[in-house]
């Protein structure tokens, strides 16, 4: 089995070189840049599993790379692990395409936890999902209505609207 592949993005060398050596030692293979502007070469060369990244980084702040990272694959988890504490800001996370949102200072054993709730939220069927080649449901979606909960992107669709939900939000409508 292949280990689970981490880009993080962190400007912070010494807290950058804890959090990578930490996640590697709970075998996750781990690429850390340290720029927003090394992301993108790096996304596209190793295919990450997951991304982490801290919002304010030399070159483009997380924002942005998100919203690179967006524009090429709609379904790549995304945390941000950032300084940045004002709600605008995880409001604007958020609307920029992130699953979750963790504020500084964090216990690496919460960074651990929440990476591996998003990958397995991403990874499980949606509630309802058909076995039998029912229609109505996929493992990536569930209808109900006019409702389609898409589990894996995090988003519910209302009369061809889209709203982007958080990670509780995903993981209580996934529940039921």
């Amino acid at each position: 089995m292949s280990r689970i592949k981490i880009l993080y993005a962190e400007d912070e060398i010494f807290l950058g070189k804890i959090v990578r050596e930490t996640l590697e030692s709970r075998g996750f293979e781990v690429v850390m840049v340290t720029s927003g502007a090394a992301v993108m070469p790096a996304f596209t060369s190793i295919r990450p599993d997951i991304c982490v990244l801290d919002i304010m980084m030399p070159d483009r702040n997380g924002f942005e790379v998100a919203g690179d990272i967006r524009a090429v694959d709609d379904d790549v988890p995304i945390i941000f692990l950032t300084a940045k504490t004002q709600t605008e800001d995880l409001v604007r996370g958020f609307r920029t395409g992130a699953n979750d949102y963790i504020r500084k200072p964090f216990s690496m054993e919460e960074l651990i936890v929440r990476i591996e709730n998003t990958l397995r939220l991403r990874r499980e069927p949606g509630p309802g999902a058909p076995h039998d080649g029912s229609q109505g449901a996929t493992a990536a979606s569930v209808t109900l209505g006019k409702y389609a909960f898409h589990v894996h992107r995090q988003i519910l669709t209302v009369d061809q609207e889209e709203r982007r939900l958080s990670y509780r939000e995903s993981e209580l409508l996934r529940q039921l």
